[in-house]
């Protein structure tokens, strides 16, 4: 079974008074991250950290070499879930807002390394454009022996149709869906149309003489823990090539 972690912002009134950012407040922020909670602690797995608001750090995801304290927090789990507002930098890196300055205000995915020395395997960001799709390369280093990151190309809405998507991604999950095809279609809405994107990294014969081989890739092959199969980690000498899958719904 898996170790999971929930990180969830939904007020954003300390970074305003900081003029860090004008970025408003989230509205159903807790029922997505409550649902995820639920769903998967109603099958078994145990939620090893849940933090909210002010309690959640942009350490918690930096790279402990790089003065962090992921192997902690988010290194230290299977599955990672966050929610705050997101955007990229130039490079692709993802960029997701905080509401302290501890230490950061933002996260920059330039200082992740994620499943390095450690555990982490999969991590979601239920959060806007942290994987433009010109410059999802940008996301490479963050691939030290995790899995897969599920983000988003474009927006993702926080809307009274969209409260259920935490929920929709744990009953998937535990239903024995890839951890793809969880969040892309937990996070699908039929109101309006988030943008979700898997990306993963892959091995010299994933890629084999300009051709995917997609049924190689964990994005088509890796389930929760309990629910199916887990592809072994891929070590960062191993890693040859950037995947990903995309859509919108």
């Amino acid at each position: 079974m898996a170790r999971f972690g929930v990180e969830a912002i939904r007020y954003f009134n300390h970074a305003r008074a900081a003029n860090v950012d004008t970025a408003g407040d989230l509205t159903y922020t807790f029922n997505r991250s409550n649902g995820l909670d639920a769903k998967l602690r109603s099958a078994g797995h145990t939620r090893a950290f849940y933090w909210a608001n002010t309690n959640v750090f942009e350490t918690d995801l930096r790279d402990s070499d790089k003065g962090g304290d992921d192997r902690n927090w988010a290194d230290d789990i299977d599955l990672f879930w966050i929610e705050t507002h997101g955007n990229h930098d130039d490079a692709g890196h993802a960029v997701l807002l905080y509401d302290t300055p501890a230490t950061e205000w933002y996260a920059n995915s330039s200082n992740w390394q994620l499943g390095e020395d450690w555990n982490n395997e999969w991590v979601m960001a239920y959060s806007c454009d942290t994987a433009a799709l010109p410059t999802i390369t940008g996301l490479w280093n963050i691939f030290a022996r995790m899995h897969i990151y599920c983000g988003a190309w474009d927006l993702m809405w926080d809307g009274i149709t969209t409260d259920e998507c935490g929920e929709d991604v744990g009953d998937n999950l535990i239903s024995g869906d890839t951890v793809s095809r969880a969040w892309h279609d937990g996070v699908s809405d039929w109101w309006v149309d988030n943008h979700p994107v898997t990306v993963c990294v892959g091995d010299a014969a994933t890629w084999n003489d300009g051709n995917i081989r997609w049924e190689r890739s964990t994005i088509n092959r890796d389930h929760l823990w309990g629910h199916g199969v887990v592809d072994p980690d891929l070590a960062p000498a191993r890693q040859a090539c950037l995947l990903w899958y995309w859509t919108e719904g």
